[in-house]
């Protein structure tokens, strides 16, 4: 007869630090989102490709500044801030900001978070989260069971 006697005390011991390093991951992961989406944000004012749609064309044909951008407060003013475990906004306090992204009676939207009409995320920014929040998980799990992850 033949045994084969296994010790997994080192597998318990890195599992037993899983869960930590999943709640890592997804504060991290947070952070990261908040931040692609904000960075998306602000590079819709330089980039038109950024933009979920097409930006209706100024009135004022003599104005020299840059559409939506007189004191560049909006496009300089986005925020990223984790609220919750799983929770994070993106957003300003510029008052006239939301004016400008959904339009009024007498002004066109200029939509410049990256959202399309239907509330969801642009498949650029939806792209770029994912690469980036699947980078942050295969690292802490990297780090956990020896396989890289710095």
């Amino acid at each position: 007869m033949i045994t084969v006697t296994i010790d997994t005390s080192d597998l318990t011991r890195k599992l037993a630090d899983f869960p930590e390093a999943l709640a890592r991951a997804q504060r991290n992961a947070l952070k990261v989102i908040g931040n692609v989406v904000k960075n998306h944000t602000t590079e819709a004012f330089r980039d038109p490709s950024y933009r979920p749609s097409p930006w209706a064309p100024r009135k004022d044909t003599k104005a020299k500044h840059q559409l939506l951008i007189k004191s560049g407060d909006l496009r300089d003013n986005f925020r990223a801030v984790v609220t919750g475990p799983d929770t994070v906004v993106v957003g300003t306090k510029v008052k006239y900001a939301g004016y400008h992204q959904f339009g009024t009676k007498n002004m066109p939207a200029r939509p410049f978070f990256p959202i399309d009409k239907y509330g969801q995320l642009t498949p650029t920014v939806q792209r770029d989260i994912k690469d980036n929040v699947e980078d942050i998980y295969k690292k802490e799990i990297g780090r956990v069971f020896g396989g890289g992850g710095g």
